[in-house]
């Protein structure tokens, strides 16, 4: 019994580890991987969806209805970011990096003044169940389960929509879409909204296992860059389950074994070996080898 419950405390901390990974990193590398744009101001995002997650939620909204709340308010901030700023960055890579980094600076001290340090907690909803000597929250439980239904939903948001369709385009050659009537600034107003959302909608769903702070976002960049540089931009969605997959493969039985200090170096320690070898991330790699199957 006793290994049965390790094996199954192994295989759900690898999912909670790559729930973790891909929330964190799913807005980022969609607004990378379709724009071009790095945003600092990720983690800010992030924050906010927190923060009307809990406003909402402790002004007696259900939790479900508060995360909602969060991806539209999020997304909505993030359109405006991009018609009033973040537009007129395109094709000036390190001066978007510079403008979202302002923003991120912006967004955190405004909090701060406004909201002061921390706010009231959400508290984790569900319970736990206990097998062997391991217990399993319920709600990381629900955090994978919403980490893969977002996975099939954005693969059929990209494959089979008329919005995905324009922004594939768009992303391969913008001068040659626009010219053939696609509305490029539409599609890239959508795009970082959606981006912007995404990541509103994970700070909400991980609230709860958060302390909730102005600068709590910061919590959230570092797993987010590194799973979105291993990924690579060349698909979006390939990019980020492979590599919060892989990261999480690496961290899971190290960090059992020795410690979460030691999950962590191993994984750093795992980007970099993987950057490496494949310096245009995973999702390239993975997209030359069904090319290569294709061409055959």
């Amino acid at each position: 019994m006793e290994v049965d419950a390790l094996a199954l405390s192994l295989a759900y901390q690898l999912g909670t580890n790559a729930a973790f990974l891909f929330l964190a990193a799913v807005g980022l590398i969609i607004v990378l991987g379709m724009m071009n744009i790095i945003n600092l101001a990720h983690g800010e995002l992030m924050m906010i969806g927190a923060y009307i997650a809990t406003i909402t939620h402790h002004a007696g909204l259900p939790f479900p209805l508060a995360v909602v709340a969060s991806f539209f308010g999020v997304a909505i901030f993030g359109a405006a970011l991009e018609l009033t700023i973040v537009r007129r960055f395109y094709g000036r890579e390190l001066g978007a990096l510079v403008v979202t980094w302002g923003i991120s600076l912006i967004l955190g001290q405004g909090t701060f003044l406004v909201f002061g340090p921390f706010m009231p907690a959400i508290k984790i909803p569900g319970g736990s169940y206990s097998y062997g000597s391991f217990s399993y929250s319920h709600y990381w439980l629900v955090l994978i389960g919403i980490s893969i239904a977002l996975i099939f939903a954005l693969y059929w948001l990209y494959r089979y929509t008329n919005y995905g369709l324009q922004a594939r385009a768009t992303m391969q050659n913008s001068e040659m879409a626009k010219a053939l009537g696609v509305p490029t600034s539409r599609i890239y107003t959508l795009t970082f909204s959606l981006g912007a959302g995404l990541a509103g909608l994970s700070g909400a769903l991980l609230a709860p296992t958060s302390t909730i702070a102005p600068f709590m976002g910061q919590q959230f960049v570092a797993p987010a860059f590194i799973t979105v540089v291993v990924g690579g931009a060349t698909n979006v969605i390939s990019g980020a389950v492979g590599s919060s997959l892989i990261l999480s493969a690496v961290k899971t039985p190290i960090g059992m074994a020795l410690g979460a200090f030691s999950g962590t170096v191993a994984l750093l320690v795992a980007a970099l070996i993987i950057i490496r070898i494949m310096p245009n991330g995973i999702s390239f790699t993975i997209q030359k080898f069904l090319d290569s199957r294709r061409n055959r």
